[in-house]
């Protein structure tokens, strides 16, 4: 990767970020004052019509106490087409006072939402726990991305029209749980996978990998799993999973009956983890796969984010892969790697990438879930914590001309950095790029309707990778140091990203755009995975 040369702005110059799938556009300092131009694709409030399943993670910051801590949102709000929610969810935030998690919380019908024409959206949950801004972008009637958007926090997630599901269609499932630290402040992640019987009872026992604090090594991997999921509804549920580690027992909102989302809901672990649960499967699909991994290297203060492609057979071995990493700003391509895959156990399987690279020379270990939310990872050596998945591609080109959606999640020196975006990619010939961005840089910065142009470039070899450019100036505001990043192509309307930039190290998805889709249909099952550390103390000038 070929990052752009970025000019800093007064008192933010970026730093690194640890994520999972990533564009990253810089603005200036400030807000803009007046919107950007739109492109027309279509959307109004009435797209945002009926149920939906809300899911946020990231930073919450008390400015007062001067402190900051994990927070998530997940939930269930209907909007009435017409500019008005309500809603219940729950909110897992240490940082709102004891005790830290607040189940079942009333979204007051004066929270409001507004869309305009290019699919992007503003919107407010009044909570008894306080307000939350929104920052969203629609890519259809039932899916949409979405970012926390006001001055105490920043976060990212997803926004999924509600289906419903039966207790006896949810049979065997793989899961993958991120965004949290333990009471002694250690970045945690966790993966897994287990079978229902008829009533929701684990059985036989599951498995569940944790990594804690950059390590799985002192009896965290396979852990034998046990304990419930039911369903109190065809819509929602809990869920106790039992293991070595501990009790952990959460609340569950179904977006059909292969996608659940999960948030953590007990306090007595101190964790605040969240995250989906996808129909589990057990074997590789064979062919090329492209990656996104997330999370600390070895020493547990530096981001890194890597991306890219690799063949892979039914038993999970590797070939012919190739990786990007950003670890803390230290940018570089491995040209090559391979791994192996051992036995499946329960779904699992312990992936050994002995080539495997971003930045160190260890040989790398993961945790491997196939899954139809595609292949789970958790890295589960003693060298870090990184998590994300891999997704069978079934094209090696997006859709141009065409309209996308966009979320990125990130940190720099401000802490965390979440991004919604949308853009019209033109027709391969001419291969430009051009768009809206909003940026909460964790509360210090809200930059709304910055606008942005730019050119992508294919590999030659028709791979599916490519790199994304933006120059320094848009037609509103100034894009600082623009884009530079690297995309990997699942399908013709979904891309994953990372950023190849040496100020901040960021991850994220873009997703094609149909305002007419109909509620319910087809929608993307690549979920944002949060990032598994935010380590601020650890962001310092290069």
């Amino acid at each position: 990767m070929n990052p752009l040369a970025s000019t800093k702005c007064a008192g933010r110059l970026l730093m690194a970020l640890a994520a999972i799938t990533s564009i990253v556009l810089m603005v200036a300092c400030g807000s803009s004052s007046t919107p950007a131009i739109l492109n027309s694709s279509g959307f109004s409030d009435s797209n945002l019509s009926g149920t939906y399943v809300i899911s946020i993670s990231g930073t919450d910051v008390n400015a007062k106490a001067g402190t900051e801590s994990f927070f998530a949102i997940v939930g269930t709000i209907t909007a009435n087409g017409k500019g008005g929610i309500t809603g219940t969810v729950d909110i897992n935030d240490p940082d709102l006072g004891s005790p830290g998690v607040f189940l079942a919380q009333t979204v007051s019908a004066t929270s409001t939402y507004s869309i305009t024409q290019d699919g992007r959206g503003t919107g407010t949950l009044v909570t008894p726990e306080g307000n939350f801004g929104l920052d969203f972008v629609l890519t259809s009637n039932g899916h949409g991305l979405i970012t926390r958007f006001d001055t105490a926090g920043s976060g990212s997630g997803t926004l999924d029209v509600q289906g419903s599901a039966s207790q006896s269609s949810l049979t065997s499932l793989a899961i993958s749980l991120s965004g949290g630290v333990d009471s002694s402040g250690n970045p945690v992640g966790a993966a897994g996978a287990f079978t229902l019987n008829s009533s929701g009872t684990i059985t036989p026992s599951g498995i569940l990998d944790v990594n804690e604090n950059g390590s799985s090594i002192g009896g965290l991997t396979g852990l034998s799993l046990t304990g419930s999921l039911v369903l109190g509804t065809g819509a929602s549920g809990t869920a106790q999973l039992n293991s070595n580690f501990g009790p952990l027992t959460f609340d569950v909102w179904v977006i059909d009956s292969t996608h659940l989302k999960f948030i953590e809901t007990d306090t007595s672990s101190g964790l605040t983890l969240a995250g989906d649960a996808f129909t589990q499967q057990t074997s590789f699909t064979a062919g090329q796969l492209v990656y996104t991994l997330g999370g600390v290297d070895s020493t547990l203060t530096n981001p890194v984010v890597a991306g890219g492609y690799v063949t892979t057979d039914p038993q999970g071995d590797l070939i012919n892969g190739i990786e990007d990493y950003n670890d803390n700003g230290t940018v570089n391509t491995l040209p090559s790697f391979a791994g192996t895959c051992t036995t499946f156990v329960a779904g699992r399987c312990q992936l050994t990438l002995p080539a495997f690279s971003n930045g160190t020379s260890q040989e790398f270990q993961f945790a491997a879930y196939p899954s139809s939310g595609g292949v789970q990872l958790l890295e589960i050596d003693g060298h870090g914590l990184m998590q994300g998945a891999a997704f069978t591609q079934t094209a090696t080109s997006f859709a141009a001309p065409a309209g996308y959606g966009l979320n990125l999640s990130g940190e720099n020196s401000n802490g965390e950095v979440d991004d919604i975006a949308q853009f019209d990619a033109t027709s391969a010939s001419t291969n430009n790029v051009t768009g809206v961005l909003d940026e909460n840089d964790l509360a210090a910065y809200l930059n709304f309707g910055v606008g942005f142009t730019g050119t992508y470039t294919p590999d030659s070899a028709s791979d599916g990778r490519g790199s994304i450019l933006i120059p320094t100036t848009g037609s509103i505001g100034t894009l600082i140091g623009g884009l530079s990043l690297e995309y990997y192509v699942v399908d013709s309307s979904t891309v994953l990203f990372i950023e190849g930039d040496t100020d901040q190290i960021a991850a994220g998805t873009f997703e094609a755009q149909s305002s007419v889709q109909p509620v319910g249909g087809a929608r993307s099952h690549v979920a944002i995975v949060r990032p598994t550390a935010r380590p601020h103390a650890a962001l310092r000038h290069k």
